[in-house]
């Protein structure tokens, strides 16, 4: 089993690339309510080519496919918690964000670090902009606070959305999806992501124990939405490969193994993981062995209803819940700032 520890980025201030002022941002930005940035038609089409240049399902849509495609996943926004007496850290947590209930979800759950924290969540891909992280960040600066933690919340650092954010901070140098604002980032530290923590090891377990029966005769399927990136993707199911062997041992379960979809990849690279993996359901089904498939997501609303139907005829048990959905998952974030410190 691989022992990780956290790493850190401390970032340097920026001296590139535009920066909000005060001006940029929502005057009512003391308000606990969500804070929206929409952007307008034409800003949109103006980085489609980006957009579909980055990313091989976006490839061959017109400008009105893509148009409906960004309503359906909503504005990126800020929602902060109300302010904890006396801190003067904050903590800011990245999250794709669902566009729906999820979001209502991880925004309660997240309310325990309030009591340690000036705490904000920044929801969205940031494909096109990112406003709503500047204007979180100014927030709390405007509160006082002297130093921040960005969390992202994705299962590894090998895939598009954490690099896209990465990008914003300046710790990358080529954007995921488009070129976006960068960030004033002095008195931050940008955090890395769950990857084969402990607790993720532990949060996986326990999915797989919600729905187990007999584990002698279960197969655990670690699924997550995988890379793009053929090499990110290798370095991805080393991770979860850990994950799925703590879940065996600790479980003592027939056998546990790793899937990633590379959900964003070219079409015909999803097809032939969905292959496959219907390939490795059958396969045990016939002989006997119950089939329990577990998430290695963060959100519980993501990429599982595209599973189910990937696997439409099948016999299997799924657990859909996210990693995020854990009570671990709060100790996992308080134990990487802890480290960071």
């Amino acid at each position: 089993m691989l022992k990780r520890i956290t790493s850190v980025f401390f970032l340097p201030i920026l001296l590139a690339g535009p920066s909000l002022s005060q001006a940029n941002c929502p005057v009512d930005s003391s308000a606990q309510t969500k804070i929206s940035f929409p952007l307008k038609p034409q800003e949109m089409k103006n980085q489609f080519p980006q957009l579909r240049a980055s990313l091989p399902t976006l490839s061959g849509i017109s400008d009105q496919q893509l148009m409906a495609i960004m309503a359906s996943m909503g504005d990126n926004f800020y929602w902060a918690h109300p302010k904890s007496k006396g801190s003067t850290e904050g903590l800011l947590i990245l999250a794709h964000g669902t566009n729906g209930p999820g979001d209502n979800e991880l925004f309660e759950k997240t309310k325990p670090l309030s009591d340690n924290y000036i705490t904000s969540l920044a929801f969205g891909m940031s494909m096109m902009t990112s406003n709503h992280i500047s204007c979180a960040l100014l927030q709390m600066r405007k509160q006082g606070v002297e130093k921040i933690y960005v969390v992202p919340l994705t299962e590894s650092p090998y895939n598009t959305l954490v690099q896209q954010w990465k990008y914003a901070f300046g710790l990358e140098k080529k954007f995921a999806y488009g070129d976006i604002e960068k960030i004033k980032t002095e008195d931050i530290q940008f955090l890395e992501p769950i990857n084969d923590h402990f607790y993720a090891r532990e949060i996986v377990y326990d999915f797989a124990k919600e729905i187990s029966i007999n584990p002698k005769k279960e197969l655990v399927i670690v699924v997550a939405h995988g890379p793009i990136d053929l090499e990110d993707n290798k370095k991805q199911l080393q991770l979860m490969s850990n994950i799925a062997k703590h879940v065996k041992t600790q479980g003592g379960f027939y056998d546990a193994i790793p899937m990633s979809l590379q959900d964003d990849a070219a079409p015909k690279i999803r097809e032939e993981n969905i292959r496959k993996f219907r390939k490795i359901v059958e396969k045990n089904s016939r002989k006997g062995i119950r089939i329990l498939i577990v998430s290695d997501l963060t959100s519980s609303q993501g990429i599982q209803a595209r599973i189910k139907r990937d696997l439409s005829g099948l016999d299997y048990s799924f657990n859909e819940a996210g990693l995020s959905s854990h009570p671990l998952f709060l100790k996992w974030i308080e134990t990487s700032i802890a480290n960071a410190q």
